[in-house]
């Protein structure tokens, strides 16, 4: 009896942790599919609103969002011309199109300030009395 009951005890414990499991999931889809359709309108729709977009199936696209509405946006190739319309819970990313790195930007702002420092440095070699620095 007592093995009976705790088998009946472990399959309810684990169906309720398998239903709550699927619950957080559709739960993260949905935020994540209200992040992307944020994104979306936050870059607007034209051919300036040029993006690259990451699916969930890890496929790279780029163009520009052309229309956007209640569950779904059109991306549209520049170049070619072709639409393509995708619903937002299939998108992981958008993102701005081109643009520089963090590490580029970081790399620009040290070479300015080597280059400042060296032109600081020979401007002082240079109006010192006749020292070499």
């Amino acid at each position: 009896m007592l093995k009976r009951l705790f088998s009946i005890g472990l399959v309810v414990l684990l169906f309720h942790a398998g239903n709550s499991l699927l619950i957080q999931d559709a739960r993260a889809n949905q935020n994540d599919a209200n992040k992307v359709k944020a994104d979306v309108a936050k870059r607007g729709t034209g051919p300036k609103a040029k993006v690259s977009v990451k699916l969930k199936d890890h496929t790279k696209l780029k163009g520009y969002i052309s229309n956007a509405s209640g569950d779904s946006f059109t991306l549209s190739d520049a170049k070619t011309g072709q639409a393509r319309t995708l619903a937002y819970s299939d998108v992981a990313e958008v993102k701005k199109q081109g643009g520089m790195s963090l590490a580029a930007k970081i790399g620009i702002g040290v070479g300015i300030g080597v280059g400042a420092l060296a032109l600081f440095v020979a401007i002082g070699c240079a109006t010192s009395d006749g020292y070499v620095c």
